[in-house]
């Protein structure tokens, strides 16, 4: 089976190995680029750590092209230059690695003429994110399907689940990292609740607690969108205590509480994020 590379963003969907002749080689991720915010103060030995991110790396994919002729070739350079350089970001998925996805721009293409008809090209992205994502997010969840990958080992279908219509459930993270949407991680969960007194989200594993304070019926939605609450489009944090829900690796258990809490429906919405 031919191997493939995809390039797709909301506007386009391009499967470059379609190109006759052109063939994907491999691929390599480079390291991730740590970013230490460290103090240093004089007369003591070391630094003081603050928190450590991530900045984007590069990820590099390799090809050949056999043309008819120079002029094939030559025509084929213009057409990937075409492809691959874009105003705006895009994601590129490639079948080495089929349950990843990367944001990327193309930071460079270098290719190298082996005879007048005969080319490989070397294309290098940025993947702007710092990390790769799964391919699906979980609200398309279904390890039958192929598009999922995990970090810690494989799982039956049932232990997963990101729909719950009870009050105490787990949420799996099959990502290498924590779940943060301070960090900019995509992050949602939809609420339908009936809560005349309001309701808590406790995530026992992480500690984090998510409090909304008013009464609030289950025909409304409550969407925590990254560290933003809304009900119908319109921002509600006035009415909770200002805090955030993180996903640990692995399972996380989910408590919801409340005065005469009842018509429980949660759905958690995320990609996987590999470091």
């Amino acid at each position: 089976m031919e191997k493939e590379v995809r390039l797709f963003n909301e506007d386009f969907n391009i499967k470059l190995t379609d190109t006759p002749n052109l063939k994907f080689l491999d691929f390599i991720e480079e390291d991730v680029e740590v970013k230490a915010n460290t103090t240093e103060i004089n007369g003591t030995d070391g630094v003081l750590s603050g928190p450590i991110n991530f900045g984007p790396f590069n990820l590099v994919l390799n090809f050949s092209f056999k043309g008819l002729d120079t002029k094939d070739l030559r025509l084929y350079k213009q057409k990937i230059r075409d492809i691959v350089y874009r105003r705006e970001p895009y994601y590129v998925w490639h079948s080495d690695a089929p349950g990843k996805k990367y944001a990327v721009y193309c930071d460079s293409n270098e290719n190298d003429d082996l005879t007048n008809s005969f080319a490989t090209f070397k294309i290098t992205f940025v993947v702007i994110k710092g990390y790769s994502e799964s391919l699906k997010e979980t609200d398309k969840f279904s390890l039958s399907s192929g598009d999922w990958q995990f970090e810690g080992g494989l799982l039956a279908d049932d232990e997963i689940k990101y729909k719950h219509d009870k009050t105490s459930f787990k949420i799996y993270n099959g990502s290498s990292d924590v779940i943060n949407p301070l960090l900019r991680h995509k992050f949602k969960v939809l609420i339908n609740i009936d809560g005349p007194k309001g309701f808590k989200i406790t995530n026992k594993t992480t500690g984090d607690v998510f409090k909304y304070k008013k009464a609030i019926k289950s025909n409304q939605t409550l969407t925590i969108s990254g560290v933003h609450p809304f009900i119908n489009n319109k921002r509600v944090g006035n009415d909770t205590n200002w805090q955030w829900l993180t996903l640990d690796k692995g399972f996380n258990e989910i408590e919801i509480t409340g005065e005469n809490i009842s018509n429980v429906q949660t759905h958690w919405v995320f990609p996987f994020i590999y470091r």
